[in-house]
Formats: C-alpha cells, sequence, structure tokens
C-alpha cells in the first residue's frame, strides 16, 4: 500500500468553506473542479477501484504502467489539493451515501453521459428535496436537452462538430484534428469552472442553488467567433489557412539550427512595415529583400510562399532561443516553438513556478502543471498532492459522516467502498 501523502492546509483562499462532491472522470470534469480546489475548495473525488478514471492510467513514469490505479501523471495534473473517496455507486448503500454527502455539500459535478445520477436516484429534482440550495453541474458532450443528448463525446468528435476540425489544417488539405484533446476539455473546463463560481457568487446573494447544463459543443464554439461571424456576415465558411494570417506577412513557424538532439522551430510575426525594415536589418538587408513582391505589406501576404523559403533559409543558422531574442530585441513578435520537453525546461515558465512538484507517494517527483493564474493577497493555492484512489475515505466517512471504524470495514467487505 502506498504511503500517505503529505497534505498542508492552505488558508485565506477564496473558497474556503465550499465542499464540492466531483464525481467527474476524464479531463475537462476533472480540470473544472480542481479550479475550485485549487482556489481553496473542499473537493471529494467520488471513484471506485470497479471502474477508475481512464486518466489514473495515462502518463504512467517508465516502467510503471499497469502496476496499479495511482500511476497517473495526467490524473495527479488535474486534481491537485483533491480528496479521493471509493464508492461504488452500483450498490445502494453506496447511492444512500452519496445522498448524505450531498446534504454537506454545496456543488455536485459531474461530466457522465446523459442520465447517470438520474438511473442512482441523484436527479437534480431528488438532490433539492436534500439540500434545497445545491449547485449541480452537468459537464457532457451535447448538454442535458435536444437529439443529441445521449449521444457519448471526446474532444475530436467535439472539434469535429463545432467547425474547428473544419477551419484546421493547410491550404488545399483536407480537414485536420487540432491534435491536442486537451484545448477542447481545457474550454469546456474554464466555462465550468466560471459556471459554478457564478452560481455560487447567486446563491450568496438570493440563497438559490442551480442547474448548470454545460455542453462541450456550445463551450468550445465559443471559440471560434470569428470563424462564426465571417460566415454571418457574409456568407464565407472559409478556408484553411496553417499558419497563416488575414493580414500578417511574414507570419509562420521557421526551422532553427539545432543545439540538442531535437528540431527546433520559432514563430514569428511581422506587422507592419516598420518591423518588416527591422527584420531585414537583421538579415543584413540581403537583395532578395528589395524585390518588388516583397515591397509593400500587401506584396509580402500575396507572395508568402516565396517569402517563407528566403526567411526560412535565414532562421536555419540561429537556434530557436538565439533567433527569438534578436526579434524580440528588435521589436519583432516572436517565441521558439516549443515541444512538451522543451517547455518544461523553458526558464521564464519555472520562473513564473508554473510547474509544482507533487511529491508523490507512487510516481514521485514529476513537474506537473498548476493553474495559470495567481491572486494576489492569497496564499500560492491548494497544491496538496493529487489523492490516492480512496485515500480519504476514512476522513470523509468517519469524520464528515461519522461512521465508525467497525462500519467503515464492513463496508469495506461489502465492497460499498472499493
Amino acid at each position: 500500500m502506498p504511503k500517505k501523502q503529505i497534505e498542508t492546509k492552505p488558508n485565506n483562499l477564496p473558497l474556503n468553506g465550499i465542499r464540492v462532491l466531483d464525481f467527474c472522470q476524464m479531463w475537462a470534469g476533472p480540470h473544472a473542479t480542481e479550479w475550485l480546489s485549487v482556489m481553496g475548495a473542499e473537493v471529494i473525488k467520488v471513484e471506485t477501484g470497479t471502474r477508475i478514471d481512464y486518466m489514473r492510467t495515462v502518463g504512467a513514469p517508465p516502467g510503471m504502467a499497469g502496476t496499479g490505479p495511482n500511476v497517473g501523471s495526467a490524473f495527479a495534473s488535474l486534481n491537485w489539493g483533491k480528496k479521493s473517496i471509493a464508492l461504488n455507486m452500483t450498490t445502494t448503500k453506496a447511492r444512500e451515501l452519496a445522498k448524505k454527502l450531498i446534504s454537506i455539500c454545496d456543488v455536485v459535478a459531474e461530466n457522465f453521459g446523459g442520465g447517470v445520477l438520474e438511473r442512482w436516484g441523484l436527479s437534480y429534482e431528488e438532490m433539492k428535496k436534500i439540500k434545497p440550495d445545491i449547485i449541480y453541474y452537468a459537464g457532457s458532450g451535447y448538454g442535458r436537452s435536444g437529439p443529441h443528448k445521449e449521444r457519448p463525446a471526446y474532444a475530436e468528435i467535439v472539434d469535429a462538430f463545432t467547425g474547428a476540425t473544419f477551419s484546421n489544417g493547410f491550404a488545399g488539405d483536407e480537414p485536420n484534428v487540432i491534435g491536442v484533446s486537451p484545448w477542447t476539455d481545457g474550454a469546456q473546463a474554464t466555462h465550468g469552472a466560471v459556471g459554478m463560481l457564478t452560481a455560487l457568487y447567486h446563491r450568496q446573494s438570493t440563497g438559490e442553488g442551480q442547474y448548470i447544463d454545460a455542453a462541450m459543443i456550445e463551450g468550445h464554439a465559443n471559440f471560434l467567433g470569428e470563424m462564426v461571424m465571417r460566415y454571418i456576415l457574409n456568407g464565407s465558411i472559409g478556408e484553411r489557412v496553417g499558419n497563416r494570417d488575414a493580414f500578417m506577412a511574414p507570419h509562420n513557424s521557421y526551422p532553427c539550427k539545432m543545439t540538442g538532439d531535437e528540431d527546433e522551430w520559432a514563430a514569428l510575426a511581422v506587422a507592419n512595415q516598420k518591423e518588416w525594415v527591422a527584420l531585414c536589418k537583421l538579415m543584413d538587408n540581403p537583395d532578395w529583400t528589395k524585390k518588388p513582391e516583397f515591397s509593400d505589406e500587401l506584396s509580402r501576404w500575396e507572395n508568402q510562399e516565396a517569402l517563407d523559403k528566403y526567411i526560412g533559409e535565414w532562421t536555419r543558422n540561429y537556434g530557436a532561443y538565439e533567433l527569438t531574442e534578436m526579434l524580440q530585441k528588435a521589436g519583432i513578435a516572436a517565441t521558439p516553438s516549443f515541444s512538451t520537453r522543451q517547455l518544461t525546461h523553458d526558464p521564464h515558465i519555472n520562473a513564473r513556478g508554473f510547474f509544482r512538484d507533487p511529491n508523490h507517494a507512487v510516481i514521485g517527483h514529476k513537474a506537473l502543471a498548476s493553474l495559470p493564474v495567481k491572486f494576489s493577497g492569497y496564499d500560492a493555492g491548494n497544491y496538496n498532492t493529487p489523492p490516492l484512489l480512496g485515500e480519504h475515505n476514512e476522513y470523509v466517512f468517519g469524520g464528515l459522516l461519522g461512521l465508525s471504524k467497525e462500519e467503515i470495514r464492513k463496508l469495506t467487505e461489502e465492497k460499498v467502498l472499493i
């Protein structure tokens, strides 16, 4: 059995005193409740060893895959500061325990396919009978109403439905998935967290709870405003443009000199003639920059293929960091195009303390992402070590619900707590 996690008690956080019963799994749901946890809420994650959260298996350190439910670094990065209980919701006794927990919670959150909590006897209407001011967050792919409400959805499916896949790719190429599902799940999570915070604020003023129906398709479409407005205004569905911009040129990612064992790239964008003159000066004003097809902003935009070829020949002489520093000093927007390894070693993001070490009892010391916000006047946030499966059974069922150790032991033997 893994050793107990190291735990502290962050003080003076904005959501101290709020308690959340978290049924969420995978990425979007747990990340939404993670926002509340880091901000000080006590988030009790409902799990079961009979059907573990898939993210508990993702990102296992080398040699640890398949060795248990506590090896997933992906799970750890989405569940900072939470408490985990192992509650087998297929049993009647577990559902009764869940009702008791709802009675002492402020928020219930889940992101199952439609109808799971209802089949457990835990619909919003039933929850209100237990706690009239409860806030219920239901995150799903298509929402809890409409003809698609029962359909399952993963990020790639949502991307396709919302039009993101259609708009992603190079000119003349086929539609492409975005490639990183957290883009979609992250959008849903952020919207979900704001929804729950808004409901808590509303309850503070009125005493009323809320039912929050959050659809991933709508959350993601909310990030595609320019594409939607283009169609509404002029009937154009647009086209795939790769790394191009509607106005700026050059505007792309360019190859750089390798300084290690992997490719290096840097992105740069030139917004106006002044910046173009500065770029030409950095390149020592080669003859090609004087060609008519590169003389003004429109000409460069119309001749981007040739322009990118020339610039790429120049950028290959420099490492990505070296090139970026040169360009930024000249007033040109630029950055290395990082791999995940390069990002975790970047001195700037590390100086800001974005990556944190959980000192986890199973996966050990790993660099895990924190939330992308810091709050002035508060502690750093609740970054207690992500929980082991069922680690807090005794605290929750004994400390919060008042069950005796004998009762907890018996429920464990009956596989209610598993």
